[in-house]
């Protein structure tokens, strides 16, 4: 297993902001079809795939696939964890 970087917690934390900026407010989230596409990961650049499945092959995840359901809320919020097991495929 390999240590987080600096980098690939800056990777982190720019992904789980674009995701929860992204996803629809409240229980909506929940019908969300929209994917992401990570265009340049180190970079942090990121674009709508439009309604799509995940796709790992072209870099394309659907936004539920990096979610999680909140506990407490009952609402759909990106999950860290599943950002950061994905980010060990471009920062390996």
């Amino acid at each position: 297993m390999c240590p987080m970087t600096h980098e690939t917690e800056e990777f982190v934390s720019a992904l789980t902001s674009y995701v929860r900026a992204t996803l629809p407010p409240g229980d909506e989230a929940d019908y969300c079809r929209e994917a992401v596409q990570i265009v340049d990961a180190r970079n942090h650049l990121f674009r709508s795939a439009g309604q799509r499945a995940t796709d790992e092959e072209h870099d394309i995840y659907a936004l539920r696939s990096l979610c999680r359901l909140d506990e407490d809320t009952l609402l759909f919020v990106p999950d860290e964890g599943r950002i950061r097991s994905l980010a060990r495929t471009y920062f390996a």
